[in-house]
């Protein structure tokens, strides 16, 4: 029989030895959702009981209600269009949805509040889904300001933020991450993970804070040089490349470019490792492992992926 409490903030929950976690239902009281029910989720392990810090995390979450319902849809929104491109690939998007079309009111009914999470050290917000399944999101709100993350484990393993004095604010999801808007080849505000790899409980080090300050000093020199990397690459290993289905006209051997190659390239993740070995990982038309196209060698090279977080 499950384990239950009744706490003077909480009221009655039934602990989940399995998530670890004490729980009910909720009810959501914004936008027009009296009656529409979510998780609460306050994680504690076996033997840990609730603390006041999360506690105190509830009430904040109760009274600051009446801001996040104006703030949120609109961060969903921008959300949205910030990441259309990558939805839209996966998605057959009704007309409401498409980029010039969609507006707050439209997404309201296509994500959906899945839990309310309290961590063990008061942070907390909400675990979304939309109706793509390929995008849940963590919707951090005991912060100064709302963020939102890609996934539930940023906010699910004891959300982590640091300010790095080189790579800036970071949050451990797996490894330390931010996410920033870049123009490469063509795509215009091109969301990128900047990644540095660590263990859980391990800051950032100096190998990796180096790294990042010499890409930072060499970006347009290797914005220069990459295509002419990928491009030798590319011919180099066409025989295999081949073996892709049907290579569109424009890039066969005899006419594609150094321009044209880099379109079949999504550029993912800027990454560095705890050797300071960096370099990016790219999504690959004609291999679904991708790329790495690795930068801290004397000089480009483009290999693949475990070669640089292998």
């Amino acid at each position: 029989m499950a384990k239950t409490i009744n706490d003077p903030v909480f009221g009655e929950l039934r602990y989940n030895e399995k998530d670890g976690y004490w729980g009910k239902k909720i009810f959501l009281g914004i936008w027009g959702g009296d009656n529409y029910q979510l998780d609460l989720m306050i994680k504690c392990g076996k033997d840990e009981e609730i603390t006041d810090i999360q506690r105190d995390a509830y009430n904040s979450y109760l009274t600051s209600l009446s801001t996040i319902s104006k703030e949120v849809p609109y961060l969903i929104l921008s959300y949205y269009k910030d990441h259309y491109e990558d939805i839209e690939r996966g998605w057959d998007l009704d007309d409401e949805l498409m980029i010039d079309t969609v507006d707050v009111h439209i997404l309201l009914n296509l994500f959906e509040l899945k839990k309310l999470f309290i961590d063990r050290n008061g942070n907390y917000g909400w675990l979304v889904e939309f109706i793509w399944d390929d995008y849940p999101i963590s919707v951090v709100l005991s912060d100064e300001k709302v963020k939102i993350y890609e996934g539930w484990d940023v906010l699910k393993e004891n959300y982590t933020k640091i300010n790095d004095e080189a790579f800036g604010e970071m949050v451990y999801d797996y490894s330390w991450k931010k996410s920033v808007k870049m123009d490469l080849y063509g795509v215009k505000g091109r969301w990128i993970d900047v990644v540095a790899s660590a263990d859980p409980g391990e800051g950032i080090n100096e190998a990796q804070r180096t790294a990042y300050r010499a890409y930072l000093e060499k970006a347009e020199n290797f914005m220069d040089e990459i295509p002419n990397a990928v491009i030798a690459y590319y011919l180099e290993n066409y025989e295999d490349i081949e073996e892709w289905n049907n290579i569109p006209d424009q890039y066969n051997k005899q006419k594609v470019t150094k321009d044209s190659v880099m379109e079949l390239l999504n550029f993912k993740t800027l990454y560095f490792d705890e050797e300071g070995r960096y370099g990016w990982l790219c999504g690959c038309t004609w291999d679904s492992a991708g790329l790495a196209i690795v930068l801290s060698n004397d000089k480009v090279e483009v290999t693949v992926q475990d070669e640089l977080i292998g």
